[in-house]
């Protein structure tokens, strides 16, 4: 009985701490914490309803993520997002990307179009109601799909590694006036070119679509630092 109800508060512990974790992170990634935002643990216990262990430890796990860091005074703050992060992340994006939209036009099957269109048509129902976080959804479900399709179990592997960068800028970009229509037509000239079979033209679609990313990733955080009177950097990555 002992040993049943040690074991049971074990799990519990896990879950809390995995839910914590889960919902700082989330928070991070949808901007619900900013950038540079300075995280305060007993604050964050506080408002999460529980104590500061398991704060304290997803803060360690974030940091090793390179989502947050240390700064100099003592205490965390969320890692800003630098001109760096965004040419070395948008580069890598559109190799990789665009090597698996080659390859998924290559290897597509009638069922994946139908998949590809089906997430399409659910984006622009969910544009014209104005439901923009569900498109933004069902944005990265196009993505992965389109992913998947490439049938590479080791190319997805590295995609996914940067899943967590890829989102919180894809966040940035899909909220930003008029993009949720950009990348919806993007969306559906990649599905006719694979069907014709062009890969080359859609893997140049696919590096133009992640260009127009950074471009406008790179507009949003000047204006940022105009609105704020700031240039400074974060060296963490973001």
């Amino acid at each position: 009985m002992d040993a049943s109800h040690d074991q049971a508060s074990i799990r519990k512990g896990r879950f809390l701490r995995e839910q914590v974790y889960k919902n700082l992170k989330s928070s991070i990634l949808n901007q619900t914490l900013p950038q540079n935002k300075r995280l305060v643990e007993e604050k964050l216990a506080r408002e999460l309803g529980t104590s500061r262990t398991p704060v304290r430890e997803a803060i360690q796990k974030l940091e090793k993520e390179g989502l947050i860091h240390k700064l100099s005074k003592g205490g965390y703050a969320v890692s800003a997002i630098t001109d760096e992060d965004i040419e070395e992340i948008f580069g890598i994006r559109g190799i990789l990307e665009g090597y698996a939209a080659y390859l998924a036009t290559i290897r597509i099957t009638d069922e994946d179009i139908r998949s590809l269109e089906e997430i399409v048509d659910r984006e622009e129902v969910c544009l014209k109601r104005g439901e923009i976080e569900e498109c933004i959804r069902l944005n990265t479900e196009f993505h992965d799909r389109l992913y998947r399709t490439a049938q590479s179990a080791k190319l997805y592997s590295i995609i996914n590694d940067l899943r967590d960068y890829i989102y919180r800028y894809r966040i940035i970009i899909l909220r930003y006036e008029g993009m949720v229509e950009v990348s919806i037509k993007d969306h559906r000239e990649m599905i006719v070119l694979m069907k014709s079979k062009r890969a080359g033209k859609v893997e140049r679609l696919v590096r133009k679509h992640i260009t127009r990313g950074k471009t406008i990733i790179k507009k949003k955080i000047k204006r940022e630092v105009l609105k704020h009177g700031t240039g400074k950097k974060s060296s963490s990555r973001g």
